[in-house]
């Protein structure tokens, strides 16, 4: 069983994956992030900060949808994480050597 500090560290890449599938697959549609945000009724500036390295990385589970919708993407497809492929990463995270 994960601690806290474990838990939210792997919250942090996943959700850091989740967006990266996102703009994945909305470059690999062709949009932009302007046409993006039109299409799911959110601003401009929110796909862009969503996508920014700086960014939040806060979404709703209803955004995710929406974009998986629009860009007809399964939800599987924007969710993949493999947990275990990212365990050495969390643990170096963990030890404050690594900072996503």
């Amino acid at each position: 069983m994960m601690d806290k500090d474990e838990r939210k560290t792997y919250e942090k890449f996943f959700k850091k994956i989740v967006i990266e599938h996102i703009r994945e697959a909305r470059i690999e549609k062709g949009w932009t992030q302007a046409r993006l945000a039109e299409a799911v009724s959110v601003s401009h500036e929110y796909i862009r900060d969503l996508e920014s390295e700086k960014g939040d990385d806060y979404f709703s589970t209803f955004t995710v949808w929406l974009i998986s919708k629009t860009l007809d993407v399964s939800l599987d497809q924007l969710l993949d994480f493999d947990m275990e492929a990212f365990r050495s990463v969390i643990e170096k995270a963990m030890q404050g050597k690594y900072n996503p």
